[in-house]
């Protein structure tokens, strides 16, 4: 069997606190990348000294980018992704650290499932010190085992228009699959909108549920992973308004206008799509009409179970009765 190249996508932004330890742990892996390419959002810290002095002393190839104007991290990572050569593409944060063998373990579960085109893994969670904070990502993110087994059994893209369960730090793709989902668009996160486009055009995504990342969990985060308690959810709700559900039903627009233009959705994925935005327009409709008209939208959305198969089940409930 012919090696594959393996590349790995990096994005930095003023990293200096954590990026030597994750540039450590991707340096001590058993099997090591073969090119590395990171794009810096414009960082005004130690960043890019401290990538510059990584390059000089590190065996493998290091390609470094510094963006002129600041990009955002879904469109720095599109960058990265575009830049890479890999026949294997893997996702790497700047604060994270990883297991010594996660290249390794992926790249074997790539190995033995030809027909996979993503794979992930779970996280654990840890603090800024590196020390466990008694959970996994997938605890805390509520990837429970009937949704594992869905995505076993090829439907996976049930899971995904419900909710993410895949983390852009612990995820690698095919390079083939590239073309399908870049460009990325505005407001969709690079790891939701990367998986659940492939999955709904029937790309299987495989998952290892060995923890191949300490997550690390600080104040400047982009995206975390610790669930938070009933009154942050409830704070988070109401300050969130219905301007949310306008941002996500445009999403999911704009994902239906992208697969369109792909012509490779099975009728199965087109009606879960379809049932995934007119559940988002009721949720529309509710924070638009009267409280009475609102009610009965929400209980008929109950009833029906569109709440649990598309949102966030009672949390979403939750939500639309305080808006």
């Amino acid at each position: 069997m012919v090696k594959q190249k393996i590349s790995i996508a990096m994005c930095t932004y003023n990293g200096n606190s954590y990026l030597e330890e994750q540039l450590s742990s991707i340096s001590q892996q058993t099997r090591l990348p073969d090119e590395m390419v990171v794009c810096d959002d414009g960082s005004t810290d130690l960043t890019v000294q401290i990538l510059k002095d990584f390059e000089k002393r590190t065996s493998f190839s290091v390609r470094f980018y510094c963006n002129e104007n600041r990009l955002g991290y879904a469109k720095n990572f599109e960058k990265a992704i575009n830049l890479c050569d890999g026949d294997i593409i893997f996702l790497s944060d700047q604060d994270d650290v990883w297991v010594s063998n996660k290249i390794k373990i992926i790249e074997n579960k790539f190995k033995s499932n030809l027909n996979c085109g993503f794979v992930f893994s779970d996280a654990l969670l840890v603090d800024e010190e590196l020390l466990s904070l008694g959970s996994t990502l997938w605890e805390n993110i509520s990837f429970i085992e009937s949704q594992r087994r869905l995505f076993e059994v090829g439907e996976q893209a049930k899971v995904l228009l419900k909710h993410n369960v895949v983390t852009g730090a612990t995820m690698a793709f095919r390079k083939e699959t590239r073309n399908l989902f870049l460009p990325i668009p505005d407001h969709w996160v690079h790891d939701e909108w990367i998986t659940l486009l492939l999955s709904l055009l029937g790309i299987e995504g495989d998952f290892i549920e060995e923890p191949l990342i300490s997550y690390r969990q600080h104040d400047k985060q982009s995206i975390g992973g610790q669930k938070k308690n009933l009154g942050e959810q409830f704070q988070k709700a109401i300050k969130s308004k219905s301007e949310s559900i306008d941002i996500t039903l445009n999403k999911f627009n704009c994902l239906a206008k992208r697969l369109n233009t792909i012509n490779k959705l099975t009728k199965k994925d087109q009606e879960l799509l379809k049932l995934k935005i007119d559940h988002l327009k009721i949720r529309k409709k509710i924070h638009s009409n009267n409280r009475l008209v609102g009610f009965q939208l929400i209980f008929r959305e109950m009833l029906n179970g569109n709440y649990h198969r598309y949102s966030n089940g009672w949390k979403s409930v939750v939500k639309d009765l305080c808006l």
